[in-house]
């Protein structure tokens, strides 16, 4: 079993390169960003307060969450709601639920459960530091602010859905400050990860690097 960790901040690439990365290889790609944005949609359908980890760690026992990481597909109690998670809103309120303990908990026992199942991409933002920190290949992918806001707006557009520049860039701001500020799994890169900045690089050029440097390293 092979495992890639893949972190960095939102629109660093991240989920991008690793999907693709996962494809060329062959291997499951582990979206664990979608299933921290489905927490935060269940928790929001059922009017809970976004920052009660008690009520939230409740909610968690008593819903299923399935995840297919080979189809995308992301379920809440059978319904299929892969289609409501890529959103500003899910975004912040997925940053939120981030640093409860219960759900990193929970939500780490369910990650590696998958790491379990065979050779593995998974991306995420603790993924290389926490979840598999004895990964055999670990990446975290960062880019200039202004092109991750430019992308993540790209991204949006092309779901039809219409969020200024300059909200999507404040945004991420937050969403920066907030996740590397957290007391529990700080955004960061592993120490023996290796950084790549990911401004002004096409998709090719990146996953030739990271294709490059596991082949130099099996």
């Amino acid at each position: 079993m092979t495992v890639i960790t893949i972190d960095g901040p939102a629109g660093s690439g991240k989920s991008t390169i690793g999907r693709e990365l996962a494809a060329r290889l062959g291997y499951i790609y582990l979206d664990t960003g979608a299933m921290y944005r489905a927490v935060a949609w269940a928790a929001r359908e059922n009017g809970l307060d976004i920052k009660d980890e008690k009520a939230i760690a409740v909610l968690l026992e008593q819903i299923e969450l399935d995840f297919d990481f080979r189809s995308g597909r992301v379920a809440v109690n059978n319904k299929d709601i892969s289609y409501l998670l890529r959103s500003p809103e899910m975004d912040a309120l997925s940053s939120a639920v981030s640093r409860l303990g219960a759900v990193r908990n929970h939500l780490t026992h369910l990650q590696r459960q998958a790491g379990q199942n065979g050779d593995i991409v998974a991306e995420g933002r603790d993924m290389g530091t926490v979840v598999f920190p004895d990964a055999d290949f670990k990446f975290f992918l960062t880019a200039d602010i202004h092109e991750r806001a430019a992308r993540r707006k790209g991204q949006l557009d092309a779901l039809n859905k219409t969020v200024a520049y300059e909200d999507i860039l404040a945004q991420i701001s937050l969403r920066d400050e907030a996740d590397s500020k957290r007391t529990l799994s700080p955004l960061g890169p592993a120490s023996d990860a290796v950084v790549i900045d990911t401004t002004g690089l096409m998709i090719d050029d990146v996953l030739k690097k990271i294709l490059t440097l596991i082949k130099i390293r099996q």
